[in-house]
């Protein structure tokens, strides 16, 4: 998803679950199972629904498609635009959407996608093979789309996305109006994963219409109205007919709305001590990461040696104090996958003597005061992680200057920006590895450290060229011990996913590891008369 915000650190992204090949992939689908409860429920809940209420922090959203990445942002794009899968609401598998069959050839390097046949733009224009690569086209063209890289695995892609091949030579046919065809460079199982993001969704470049259950009827800084696609393919299973966004950031208004049943989902600041219904305060755990990151290019001392002896000089514990879920590595520990030795040693008469050692072939003084910048997102609890790694390193010869930024979407330039050290928060775009190693490839548009390594590079294109799933973590275990042992990010914890929201009256709502919760799969459930948002209605 993938997908990032700002909350006590800012969070990226957008993952799912590495599963074997299957043709059919709803025979294995717990949708089918929520869709049979869903089923019984309908025709009870039909009555019951209505305009469906959200609190955003704010609705400074970039909601073009292929350049977004932030989970808010993530949430409305997923009910806007789709591709030719879509996110499971209870697993974040990829569910058939205008995709409704495919197959591969046996050395699994063609793909072939058949559309359905009714799929419709919200003017009511057919989704077409074509609409499909002129808009994953359009997407390797785009300096600002994050997410382009991923499709490198296409013969031809990285080549054109690069400005280094021609459109015309990208393996994207579209053979007939419903046959979508592409040729990959090596066989890659979890395509349908990746997928199911919103940048690989159909969009209409000429006419800005949407491809989802839902469109934009109005946008702006205090609203984001969607209402019902009624060309949508499956319309009559989307059963919310509106989706009302607010950005009110006075947490009182927010809370007393809530308790008055006038706001049914909160992704912002409000009072959790007057919240009536303790219930509805949900946590999830997610495939995410909350660590710092350096950005090479800006101070010319902030060698590899150096941030080894920055390493040694971090105060591990104090900096995860208080962690749900401490973090020693990038990615999240994954069923099969051998993580690397985690980054959890301190030792200041180390660090010092390593510090020694890069000035001295930097050309410095032992006694010389290397000066780095930090940008940090508005918030006491960052600034006094922060601070820590601060003061820890003043003793090993480094002066750490932190500037707090109160631009929620800053990160969204670090490229451009004069700093260091950065913090991040991702979730995955799906459940593997590739995920967050993506995010430090030499040329992925995901890179935004600057780092460069040719042999986590190499680790990466071998890891795409293994089918074995064993063999093919191997490789990614070895690539992430080389992006932790150069120093080059700060973990800190794995990622707690939270919302408030009332699971006795809104049903379609499943945790997941995405932190996805797609609208078109919400309803409002038929309420007992006696009951009225968790409490006992006075007679």
């Amino acid at each position: 998803m993938i997908k990032k915000f700002l909350c006590a650190a800012l969070v990226m992204s957008a993952g799912f679950f590495l599963y074997s090949q299957v043709l059919d992939l709803n025979e294995l689908n717990p949708q089918a199972i929520d869709n049979l409860y869903r089923s019984f429920e309908h025709n009870d809940a039909l009555e019951e629904q209505k305009d469906f209420h959200v609190n955003y922090q704010t609705l400074r959203l970039n909601l073009n498609p292929h350049t977004s990445s932030y989970l808010a942002e993530a949430q409305v794009l997923n009910s806007t635009h789709e591709g030719l899968f879509s996110y499971n609401s209870l697993t974040a598998d990829p569910d058939y959407a205008i995709c409704q069959e495919f197959k591969t050839s046996r050395d699994k390097l063609y793909w072939i996608f058949t559309l359905r046949s009714d799929a419709k733009f919200s003017d009511g224009t057919p989704i077409t093979s074509e609409d499909f690569k002129k808009s994953w086209l359009a997407l390797l063209s785009n300096r600002d789309a994050s997410y382009a890289s991923f499709l490198d695995v296409i013969k031809g892609a990285r080549e054109y996305r690069l400005g280094k091949g021609k459109a015309e030579d990208v393996a994207i046919y579209a053979k007939d109006k419903n046959t979508l065809c592409i040729e990959l460079t090596s066989p890659l199982a979890h395509l349908p994963q990746i997928l199911c993001h919103h940048s690989f969704a159909a969009v209409d470049l000429e006419k800005g219409n949407y491809s989802g259950p839902y469109k934009i009827l109005k946008h702006t800084e205090r609203e984001l109205i969607l209402v019902k696609n009624e060309y949508y393919y499956n319309k009559d299973s989307v059963l919310l007919p509106k989706i009302v966004i607010n950005a009110n950031t006075n947490a009182e208004e927010v809370t007393s709305l809530f308790n008055k049943g006038e706001l049914q989902w909160i992704d912002s600041d409000y009072d959790s001590k007057a919240l009536l219904d303790k219930e509805a305060i949900l946590l999830e755990k997610i495939f995410g990461t909350t660590y710092y990151f350096f950005k090479e290019g800006n101070s010319p001392y902030l060698t590899e040696k150096v941030r080894q002896a920055l390493m040694a000089a971090t105060p591990w514990d104090q900096i995860r104090y208080g962690a749900i879920f401490p973090a020693g590595t990038l990615v999240l520990p994954l069923s099969g996958y051998s993580s690397p030795a985690p980054l959890d040693f301190t030792d200041f008469d180390y660090a010092k003597n390593l510090m020694k050692e890069a000035k001295k072939e930097l050309g410095l003084k032992e006694e010389d005061i290397i000066e780095l910048t930090a940008i940090i997102p508005e918030g006491t609890g960052s600034f006094q992680q922060a601070t820590m790694i601060k003061n820890a390193w003043a003793r090993a010869g480094v002066n750490l200057k932190i500037k707090v930024s109160k631009d929620n979407l800053f990160m969204g330039n670090v490229k451009a920006t004069k700093a260091d050290l950065f913090i991040y928060t991702w979730i995955g775009d799906f459940s593997d590895p590739v995920a967050f190693l993506e995010l430090f490839r030499g040329d992925s548009n995901l890179n935004e450290s600057n780092w460069k390594n040719e042999e986590y590079d190499r680790l990466l294109e071998k890891a795409n060229h293994t089918m074995d799933k064993f063999e093919r973590y191997k490789y990614l275990s070895d690539a992430e011990d080389i992006l932790l042992s150069s120093g080059m990010i700060i973990p800190v914890c794995y990622s707690i996913g939270m919302a408030t929201v009332n699971t006795n009256e809104i049903g379609g709502w499943s945790d997941n590891p995405l932190n996805i919760h797609p609208f078109k799969n919400l309803y409002f459930k038929k309420q007992n008369s006696a009951f009225k948002h968790g409490v006992v209605a006075s007679k």
